[in-house]
């Protein structure tokens, strides 16, 4: 016999410590337990994030390999792969992914009918994605062939296309097939890749018979759901019958039992949270139903907080960011094939796993200590762009760790060697892009900051007070004005309010990375960008912090759109918080949008694992957003009229 492993369903972390205890050589998060274990029904309901939450509890308190069930991949490759780049990040050593259309079906549940599954050539090109995008997590392919009664021969040929697609290890289900038939399957595709099998219809045959032809992993994998729910109805049911204890005393595990398993968990979790860097959630907070932006709120110093919340002025400019965008409206078209959606699209050179990026946003310290690492490795992991602020709070060395190809945002200062050093550094660490924001000729009026007292680059010196250009200004400075600080040398260098259209050339000049013109409202200066040698213009009223009398954004896009033609794809920030948006603004003709409040309300609620939450549900919502619409792909959103009666 062949190398035998032995898996157990778990949805906890206690239930983990009891599969470790009880001898489990591996932990299945398996979708019936994990969806069941939260009282919805086992039909890809779970949001990826949630999922990820319980990797990282489970991975708190045990080193076993975690096998987690990730269904359909929800019916899209790009979720598929977003699914397998936030499961490995919390800590899961195998993602399985199974053939069922979306959403999927417990392969148990015979209670509608017969099932139809995924074209085979599509899954694989779905695996093929998957594997692509891991660094090590190992890639289980499983196919529900038996299960909708396609018999044994295509359950091999399915499972051959799998692994030749980069499948690690294949997965059969056999629902009502026979010991017979899934053997037979085994027998032959044991030649291909390891196994893993759940036999929970097979009760009577022993796992032993499965590793007679390879090594399998054989997976028990709702026993412990199952068992929980008989025992504790049975024991719930007699104490509310007798009122007292004594009658159910010998089925119930000695309190003393409990503190044991919760002193090793906690200890485990303890030192997980404090390996990983990971803010450490309140849990009063997070039950109080309090959305990330109001949990920020709490999270933040209140000063903080209103520096990244407020807008310029009365703030009106903010608000009518968001209502315009909420104002806008679309045309469904129907009886268009959505069953498989593509997000992904290229931007600038770059393969994006959705027409999304995070906004420059400087000084996130004030939101988290992890500051911009999180947020470019939260973003990273989805596969989505980020932008560093000239004024992040980490150097973009280490944040280029987390986010390779990043995009540097570059203001020109009034010292244009720092700019041109800052640019320097970013290109040496592999920048993807330069961003020049150009709406800053004086900074906004921040009634909130004035309000508060707050001092910006007091409160967090950026990373570009260690700049060794900048560095050498301020000694140089400081012979005049010995008391002369790095904040103060910051406010003195920026904002630039010469800066012309020929410092602009001067910067094109001076690097070979495609540059993107950050802060256009009229079409006019959005040609004269692309003369300028611009290779994107970026639609932005700087989030409603530079005045409260701007057009809103949306309402610029389209003429932006319309003078720039094909030359250029045009980019669009402002007000956008939902995948609902975004949709919409790629309707309007942008090429990728770029967020930035959810980011940072994510990031200082629950550091990266919020801001990686933050930036999941857009793309999940701009996904749904499209199979409503009927848009397959992104590019089928096309520029259909999108306008209400006050927009025309």
């Amino acid at each position: 016999m062949n190398d035998l492993r032995i898996g157990v369903g778990v949805h906890s972390p206690i239930t983990a410590l009891l599969a470790e205890e009880a001898g489990a050589d591996v932990l299945w998060l398996g979708s019936l337990e994990m969806s069941t274990s939260r009282g919805v029904p086992d039909r890809e309901v779970l949001e990826p994030h949630e999922i990820a939450d319980l990797i990282r509890s489970v991975r708190a308190v045990t080193s076993l390999p975690i096998y987690v069930d990730a269904d359909t991949g929800r019916g899209s490759d790009e979720l598929a792969v977003l699914a397998t780049k936030l499961f490995e990040e919390a800590g899961a050593d195998a993602i399985c992914v199974e053939d069922n259309l979306y959403p999927k079906r417990n392969s148990l549940d015979d209670r509608f009918g017969g099932r139809e599954l995924l074209d085979p050539e599509a899954f694989a090109g779905r695996i093929s994605a998957m594997v692509a995008a891991r660094r090590s997590l190992k890639v289980i392919a499983r196919t529900e062939a038996l299960v909708a009664g396609m018999g044994a021969g295509e359950a091999v040929d399915r499972l051959r296309r799998y692994a030749d697609a980069g499948a690690d290890a294949l997965f059969a289900q056999a629902n009502r097939a026979s010991a017979d038939q899934l053997l037979t399957v085994v027998e032959q595709a044991a030649k291909l890749r390891p196994l893993v099998l759940a036999p929970t219809a097979l009760p009577g045959t022993g796992a032993e018979a499965f590793a007679e032809h390879g090594p399998v992993t054989v997976i028990f994998a709702n026993v412990v759901m199952r068992s929980l729910v008989e025992q504790t109805s049975r024991v719930l049911r007699e104490v509310v019958a007798t009122r007292r204890l004594d009658s159910v005393s010998h089925q119930l595990s000695p309190v003393e039992r409990l503190f044991e398993l919760s002193e090793r968990s906690g200890a485990g979790g303890e030192e997980a949270r404090t390996g990983s860097g990971a803010a450490v959630e309140d849990p009063a907070r997070a039950e109080s139903g309090l959305d990330a932006r109001e949990r920020a709120r709490v999270a933040m110093a209140e000063a903080a907080f209103d520096y990244c919340a407020g807008g310029a002025g009365d703030e009106s400019g903010l608000r009518r960011n968001v209502e315009r965008l909420d104002a806008l409206t679309a045309t469904p078209r129907v009886l268009r094939d959505v069953s498989r959606r593509s997000t992904g699209v290229e931007v600038l050179g770059r393969r994006l796993a959705a027409p999304l990026l995070v906004t420059p946003m400087g000084l996130q310290a004030l939101c988290h200590p992890d500051a911009e690492a999180a947020t470019a490795g939260a973003a990273d992991s989805l596969g989505l762009g980020f932008t560093l602020s000239m004024f992040g709070s980490r150097p973009v060395e280490e944040v280029a760790r987390c986010a390779p190809g990043l995009w540097q945002q570059l203001y020109l200062l009034r010292e244009r060697s720092v700019s041109w050093s800052v640019l320097r550094r970013a290109e040496e660490a592999g920048a993807g892009a330069i961003v020049c924001t150009v709406d800053v000729p004086v900074v906004g009026r921040r009634d909130r900051d004035a309000r508060n007292g707050f001092r910006r680059f007091d409160a967090a010196p950026p990373a570009l007070v260690r700049d060794p250009c900048f560095l050498d200004l301020l000694e140089h400075r400081r012979r005049d004005t010995p008391s002369l600080t790095a904040a103060g040398l910051v406010s003195q260098l920026f904002p630039d309010p010469s800066v012309s259209w020929a410092d602009l050339a001067a910067l094109r000049s001076r690097t070979r990375l495609p540059l993107v013109v950050k802060g256009v409202l009229h079409p006019h200066d959005a040609v004269r960008a692309v003369d300028a040698g611009a290779d994107a213009v970026q639609v932005s009223t700087h989030g409603g912090r530079q005045s409260d009398r701007h057009l809103a954004a949306v309402d610029a896009l389209p003429g932006v759109v319309d003078a720039v033609g094909d030359q250029v794809p045009v980019l669009f920030d402002s007000g956008v918080r939902s995948g609902a948006h975004v949709a919409t603004v790629l309707g309007l003709g942008a090429r990728a949008v770029l967020v930035g409040r959810p980011v940072l309300w994510g990031l200082a609620s629950g550091g990266r694992e919020g801001a990686a939450r933050a930036l999941e549900t857009i793309v999940t919502g701009l996904d749904h957003s499209m199979a409503l619409l009927g848009a397959p792909s992104v590019a089928d959103l096309g520029r259909e009229p999108q306008r209400t009666k006050e927009l025309t």
